[in-house]
């Protein structure tokens, strides 16, 4: 029998007990929260509020800790086998990949429409900060001078830039928040009851194109914004790469995964050795991902509530909602209204954010798709990251300086309009499947001691189960309001296209994979 896998000893900083050891582990997610920030939060959030008041704060609440758990499930497998969850959902029920390829090419085509809104957004800021240019021709600016940051710095660059913007902006707005002295009792209630109002007349009388997107398309890309979907989340993971968690940090990572490949190939566990001491080593080791998560999705909470409260105390009232080329110009009222000269602050902050967010975009997208083309397509596998970064870099630039400046070449279309439909499909739906596939590949691949525990399981599912429901939900009303109910079934029958489109494709390369075999061992014969 072969020997099992052990874990690799843990580091003084897993075994320190001290906070300034335990807020180490803290980058991935700091990375991954800037990628929402300066726009699920700044923008969405404080949108959220002026609509519909407090009433709405529990939708962030909600999907930060949905999303939280999602990522977690996905951090602890490959901490404990080092292998990214994709590797193993290529053995889901059906033809070899199918899984990870549906997943894979719903996220990235879900790259151009935050990387032309989010520019979008930087540019109306812009526009409104200085008083002169065109919002899409800014956007189109930092487009290309995020690019060329991206390709001239390194990850760890990357890291410490949005640990200090995260930092500084979550300090912001909490300083607002206690300032300003909300209805404290409202903002609980909101928080922890959901429900779900209609729009208020005066939204209706003042802002129609705010009331003509149905509620529960509304409430479900607030959710969607709140850190992030799969086009976020699978890059996210990936990022444990640079940091060697578990067994990421053995000293024989290759030849350890080519072993789980085997058995996983096989259907049989993998062979990681269940001993007692063995276990307790890879448990301890899930200390940095689980502190990781904690600290990012809590940072995203207090910032989006933050937001939200300001809309829902200074802009409801006033009935100012951001939207068109006003994105980010109302919520300046959060700190100016405290003292006229923290204006440059709040300009300095927001910008930050927003830049951050795209910075964080364009570094992220690359690796999420590699993980998934190196899942399908084993041939990436052996392919440089860096060329993989290079054309999805390319690709997505391409597509999303196409849509954000659509809006300029077609009458009716708004730029709330761009991360919609990226937001319900990739933001929400995709993301609950993600914890209905997480519970199944731990079921199937790890030792018992090391799943999850019965309490773990029982939020992943509901929250896989809430979110496909909300975007379910969402992804109908979305259709029916743009094209009737005619169009939403046309939207269930796109889903439904993409994953028989993906078992064939899947089914092809598996016909292809085993032909190319038979020929290199009738050669050899």
């Amino acid at each position: 029998m072969p020997e099992l896998l052990h874990f690799p000893p843990l580091t003084e900083t897993i075994r320190s007990k001290k906070l300034r050891d335990m807020v180490k582990f803290f980058g991935p997610g700091a990375v991954m929260a800037s990628l929402t920030i300066g726009t699920g939060e700044t923008f969405f959030a404080s949108r959220g509020g002026a609509v519909f008041g407090y009433a709405i704060l529990w939708t962030f609440a909600l999907g930060s800790v949905m999303k939280g758990i999602a990522s977690y499930s996905a951090m602890r497998y490959f901490t404990l086998t080092g292998e990214h969850p994709l590797d193993r959902w290529a053995h889901f029920p059906g033809p070899r990949g199918w899984f990870p390829l549906f997943m894979g090419l719903l996220s990235i085509a879900c790259f151009p429409f935050w990387l032309a809104f989010v520019p979008s957004t930087l540019g109306t800021l812009m526009n409104w900060m200085f008083g002169f240019g065109d919002p899409v021709v800014w956007g189109t600016f930092f487009s290309f001078a995020v690019i060329a940051l991206v390709f001239t710095r390194g990850y760890e660059f990357l890291e410490k830039t949005q640990l200090s913007i995260l930092g500084l902006l979550v300090l912001s707005i909490l300083f607002s928040v206690f300032y300003f002295k909300p209805d404290w009792l409202a903002v609980l209630k909101g928080m922890l009851i959901p429900s779900v109002s209609d729009y208020e007349p005066w939204v209706r009388e003042h802002y129609p194109a705010v009331a003509a997107r149905p509620v529960w398309v509304e409430i479900t890309v607030y959710i969607a914004a709140i850190g992030g979907g799969t086009y976020d989340s699978i890059g996210y993971v990936g990022l444990l790469r640079e940091k060697k968690w578990g067994m990421l940090a053995h000293p024989r990572l290759p030849e350890v995964q080519k072993r789980i490949q085997e058995h996983a190939a096989k259907g049989s566990p993998l062979p990681i050795s269940d001993t007692s001491s063995n276990v307790r080593t890879g448990l301890s080791w899930l200390k940095a991902p689980a502190i990781d998560v904690i600290i990012s999705y809590s940072a995203l909470i207090l910032f989006a509530a933050g937001f939200m409260i300001g809309g829902a105390r200074i802009l409801h009232p006033e009935r100012l909602i951001p939207d068109g080329v006003r994105l980010l110009e109302y919520q300046a009222r959060f700190l100016v209204d405290i003292k006229p000269w923290l204006l440059p602050i709040y300009n300095a902050g927001v910008f930050l954010a927003v830049f951050g967010t795209l910075y964080g975009a364009y570094a992220v997208y690359p690796r999420t798709a590699y993980e998934c083309l190196r899942t399908v397509l084993p041939g990436f596998r052996r392919a440089s990251f860096s060329r993989v970064k290079f054309w999805i870099t390319i690709y997505g630039a391409s597509g999303g300086l196409f849509l954000m400046w659509l809006p300029k070449l077609c009458s009716g279309i708004e730029i709330i309009d761009l991360p919609t439909p990226a937001g319900i499909v990739g933001g929400v739906l995709t993301l609950g499947l993600w914890c209905l596939a997480m519970i199944w590949t731990e079921r199937r691949f790890l030792p018992e001691p090391l799943r999850m525990r019965p309490v773990l399981v029982i939020l992943t599912l509901i929250s896989g189960l809430a979110m496909i429901f909300l975007g379910l939900k969402g992804w109908w009303d979305y259709g029916a309001d743009r094209f009737g109910v005619f169009g939403a079934w046309k939207g269930y029958a796109f889903l439904l296209f993409m994953i028989i489109f993906s078992m064939s494709t899947a089914f092809a390369l598996q016909r292809l994979s085993k032909r190319k075999i038979g020929g290199q061992d009738h050669g050899q014969g």
